[in-house]
């Protein structure tokens, strides 16, 4: 299968496009920045949304494309007024893909698409109340895409990714910013100590994609692991994986209101298609920690 990837040098690009090239499928990744992080066999479309090589696209004659460019800097993308912009281009991006003849979309949104719940999110059932910038962002283009993507020849995807964690996260992400300061001896100060999260391996993420391209799954898909566990606890089994002492994990003295406290998928639907997530939590948590340099 040929498929065409945007936000390929990203968190989960990478991934995704490691996994797939590894299944024996051929990749175009549409990049404007630095393609080192990508294995030789990737082929790349030098390029962004505004500027796609659309000559090289339509003769590299994708099976499928899937959509990850985004903002996504951690403590900026929730907020940032480009959330807009990117779904502005990527309206436009996807009409002409469609354009195209392309077979099958696949677009990228997040578990913070869902109101908040204190049961499982579940994809027919769960409704959809946006509280920030981003979210309302990916939830328009969620409808955009089921609004405009009824041709009976276009198959379209819409991926609820809740949190991916793993080598190759920004190290402002709350696992690898968890074990920069335990490692290094530091008190962590919860400001969100009861939260439960669904935290799945990035490999695990990658897989799901590559499962609903190949199945030609439709309609939105949670891609999480079903189980959630505290951030109070994460912190405190990341203490335990490196061995330190585990009251270095506090809460604050000031408590953050967290607008979703309770964020765990209903993995049913992935589920059917086969797919299970593969890699324990300890067990990801030990390569990520293996990835990250000791500090100097």
């Amino acid at each position: 299968m040929k498929i065409f990837v945007t936000g390929a040098t990203g968190f989960v690009g990478r991934a995704f496009c490691r996994m797939a090239l590894e299944r024996g499928h051929r990749v175009l990744a549409l990049c404007r920045n630095d393609v080192t992080a990508l294995t030789g066999d990737t082929e790349i479309a030098s390029g962004d949304l505004q500027g796609t090589p659309w000559r090289q696209v339509e003769q590299f004659e994708a099976d499928a494309v899937v959509h990850l460019a985004w903002i996504a800097t951690p403590g900026v993308y929730l907020t940032s007024p480009e959330n807009e912009v990117w779904l502005e281009q990527s309206k436009t991006w996807f009409q002409r893909v469609q354009e195209l003849g392309i077979k099958h979309i696949v677009g990228m949104g997040t578990c913070i698409e869902y109101a908040a719940s204190t049961e499982p999110l579940n994809e027919t059932l769960s409704p959809l109340t946006p509280t920030f910038p981003y979210s309302r962002a990916k939830v328009a283009l969620f409808e955009w895409l089921r609004d405009n993507g009824r041709n009976p020849s276009t198959v379209w995807t819409w991926l609820r990714l809740f949190y991916p964690y793993g080598p190759g996260e920004h190290p402002s992400r709350i696992s690898s910013s968890l074990i920069q300061q335990l490692r290094a001896g530091k008190c962590v100060a919860l400001r969100t100590p009861h939260s439960v999260k669904d935290f799945v391996f990035i490999d695990d993420v990658a897989s799901a994609i590559c499962e609903v391209i190949g199945t030609k799954m439709t309609g939105a898909v949670n891609v999480g692991t079903g189980q959630g566990i505290s951030i109070t606890a994460l912190a405190t089994r990341i203490a335990e994986l490196l061995h330190v002492d585990p009251a270095l994990v506090q809460h604050a003295a000031e408590l953050s209101d967290d607008p979703t406290p309770l964020v765990i998928a209903n993995t049913q639907r992935l589920r059917g298609i086969g797919w299970s997530p593969r890699t324990k939590l300890d067990a990801g948590l030990q390569q990520l920690i293996q990835s990250m340099p000791m500090a100097a």
